[in-house]
Parts: C-alpha cells; structure tokens; sequence
C-alpha cells in the first residue's frame, strides 16, 4: 500500500451511509491506496482518515507526492 501527502487541495468524493458526496482532501492530507493503476484517467478509491474517498489518479498524481511505498519498493 502506498500513501501520499496532499501538496494542494483536491476535490474527492467521500463515501458516507452507502452515498458519495463531495468534498475536498486539505493540503497536508494523507491519503493511502492499493495500487496505482496504469490508465491516469481512472478513479480510484483512496482510504482518508478511516474513510473511502473517490478520485482520478490522474489528481492524486498532479496534486500530492508519495510519501510512503510497500515493503517490495513498488
């Protein structure tokens, strides 16, 4: 699992009683997922703070910097 820090605020989905609403991830933020997939313009759900949140990887890449990687290095 890797984790990355939130370098300027990003809009997200934020999955709350089985709905997304809308909100933004504040610069600073810890953000963490499974695997980064290969096509940018998907959506992946990151964990924040104990909650799923949905974004383009595409943002995540643009808009935070990895902080933390697996223990294979990947």
């Amino acid at each position: 699992m890797k984790s990355y820090r939130i370098t300027d605020p990003i809009s997200v989905m934020l999955k709350e009683d089985n709905f997304y609403v809308p909100t933004s991830l504040p610069r600073g933020a810890i953000v963490s997922l499974k695997e980064m997939p290969t096509d940018f313009n998907r959506h992946v759900i990151v964990d924040w703070n104990g909650k799923n949140t949905l974004m383009f990887a595409r943002e995540l890449l643009m808009s935070a910097e990895c902080v933390s990687k697996t223990s294979d290095g990947k």
